[in-house]
């Protein structure tokens, strides 16, 4: 059998070799003529699957580690008995991770939402969720919208009130049709008003906000910070938007080593159970295994978070890695070029945090709370 898996899938290659013979490809270039005759394929987002490419090869599985479906062809693979699976929730943590660490990088952004201004949540899905749960341990408040819900659920408010908050995360899928397309689901005049100073924070799809609106927000409300780790037209994304930032980063919220590998072994058991085989154990590479002892301190309970979350994950490195390709001549190949050489990066729930100081057990408790 062969297996077709995208090169920037680690450990790919010793999981999926127990099922037959694996070819890497750069999953942006991906042709049908790649394919061939391959019965299984492996992608992430930025593979388009589709008619165009699948028609005439041999592919009865397709498999995405990533937790979105909206860049497969649902319709057609189903028309044609081709099995898919995806892996939701697979980087849902490594997500909160990214949320938690752009919190503490916007200034007094976390003293502010300890001391009681809320957070809204737009999608309240598997990292909508998350979020929560990790936002309630660490004693900050908030609210979510997400009309496909039954509106009961707990900690559901309309989109206004959301919108009405300090810090507002954008993580909806990608829908163009139904009764709630996301597809610029917000316009100039609901994010306009949001708060003073507030800060708009998008690690969902570039898609749900156009760009057009983005750079009016930052014309007429200047004192708004955009966080976005998204982009329309990824990967040639719209430097003008970028340089206006607070924090820009070239789509890797979701890319700890920990999700990837989650996500990995969950599309590996679906093949697995497709082919009726067992998964068996394979070499997962030592940076994406072993944790070394981080100890933890601070002033107080606010040092202590911003301390203890930067020891793990740092999200102005990336801004920085990312500001750097800003001028690029071509932004797409940066872009992408960023996204392959990433640093391995493990989730805060995975790394061997120890505090120094007892009476903030309870803060690293909580601020690990995704594990």
């Amino acid at each position: 059998m062969r297996i077709i898996v995208d090169e920037n899938i680690p450990a790919a290659v010793e999981c999926f070799s127990q099922f037959g013979e694996v070819q890497q490809v750069s999953g942006r270039e991906l042709s049908r003529a790649d394919i061939g005759a391959a019965e299984v394929l492996v992608v992430r987002s930025v593979t388009k699957v589709n008619e165009a490419l699948l028609a005439g090869t041999g592919v009865r599985f397709v498999g995405s580690t990533t937790i979105g479906t909206d860049h497969l062809d649902l319709n057609y693979l189903a028309a044609n008995e081709i099995k898919v699976c995806n892996a939701p929730g697979s980087n849902a943590e490594s997500v909160v991770d990214y949320v938690i660490s752009a919190i503490c990088s916007c200034g007094n952004l976390l003293d502010r939402l300890l001391s009681g201004e809320p957070v809204g949540i737009v999608g309240y899905g598997n990292v909508g969720r998350r979020l929560g749960r990790r936002l309630s341990a660490l004693g900050i408040a908030w609210r979510a919208y997400d009309p496909l819900l039954d509106q009961a659920t707990e900690g559901l408010s309309s989109l206004e009130e959301v919108i009405g908050s300090s810090f507002v995360c954008l993580h909806a899928p990608l829908t163009r049709d139904g009764l709630y397309p996301s597809y610029h689901m917000l316009g100039l005049d609901q994010l306009g008003a949001m708060p003073a100073n507030a800060v708009l924070l998008n690690a969902g799809r570039g898609e749900v906000v156009a760009t057009e609106v983005l750079l009016s927000l930052c014309e007429q409300r200047p004192d708004i910070s955009l966080v976005l780790d998204v982009w329309e037209g990824e990967p040639c994304f719209p430097a003008n938007l970028a340089s206006r930032c607070r924090i820009a980063t070239p789509h890797i919220a979701g890319y700890s080593a920990d999700g990837k590998l989650t996500g990995l072994r969950m599309v590996a058991s679906e093949l697995a159970a497709f082919l009726n085989l067992s998964l068996l154990p394979f070499a997962v590479p030592s940076s994406m295994a072993d944790s070394a002892e981080i100890a933890c301190d601070g002033a107080n309970e606010l040092d202590f978070i911003k301390n203890a979350v930067a020891a793990v994950y740092d999200v102005m490195e990336d801004d920085k890695r990312f500001r750097g390709i800003i001028g690029s001549s071509n932004r797409g190949q940066a872009f992408d070029l960023l996204r392959k050489h990433y640093p391995v990066r493990r989730e805060l729930a995975y790394s061997a945090l120890a505090s120094t100081n007892p009476k903030f057990s309870a803060v690293l408790q909580a601020l690990q709370s995704g594990r």
